[in-house]
């Protein structure tokens, strides 16, 4: 006799789109070395690409009952939309990932776009290294699920987009990351 097991259909949706994320992370992974051809540079209001972000990541924010707290910046920059959406991605996915309750918020301080949780927190002596290829670090070990490759990509991009990225992280204190325009 076989016994089926019935898998709730969002749980299949959320793991499906998961799926999609890791195989669109693996193609941007294979193609950022080579991106300067594939950059089309035009101005974009912040505002409207981070509400794309939420939007694609709602269900997981609702799911986690974890509180988008953006505060809408007005600001328009000159970058490539495609490419700067996938940065903010990836940096509202592992947010997510790490915060187990709280709120993620984005807003601007100074000239910086941030991007703050509550989560986890880094630790002291991973810091230096989180944009290295393949680095995990402390979190990822212990929760196995980083592939050592989004912040990877992510500092890649922001350095082809000339813009910085820098990390404040206390462990248990959540993170912060900063997005400056070169």
């Amino acid at each position: 006799e076989i016994i089926q097991e019935s898998i709730p259909v969002s749980d299949m949706k959320m793991e499906l789109f998961k799926i999609e994320q890791y195989v669109e992370m693996a193609l941007n992974y294979l193609r950022v070395e080579d991106i300067s051809s594939d950059l089309s540079f035009k101005q974009y209001a912040v505002d409207d690409m981070v509400r794309q972000v939420i939007r694609k990541y709602a269900k997981i924010f609702i799911s986690k009952k974890i509180k988008m707290n953006f505060k809408p910046t007005g600001r328009y920059i000159v970058t490539d939309d495609k490419w700067f959406v996938f940065v903010l991605e990836q940096l509202i996915s592992n947010a997510l990932k790490y915060t187990k309750k709280g709120q993620i918020s984005i807003y601007m301080k100074e000239k910086s776009l941030v991007i703050e949780d509550t989560g986890i927190g880094i630790p002291a002596e991973d810091l230096p290294r989180i944009f290295e290829k393949g680095f995990t670090g402390y979190n990822g070990r212990e929760n196995k699920k980083s592939t050592g490759i989004g912040l990877y990509l992510c500092k890649n991009i922001m350095d082809k987009l000339k813009w910085n990225i820098t990390v404040d992280s206390e462990v248990g204190s959540g993170t912060k990351i900063y997005l400056t325009k070169m």
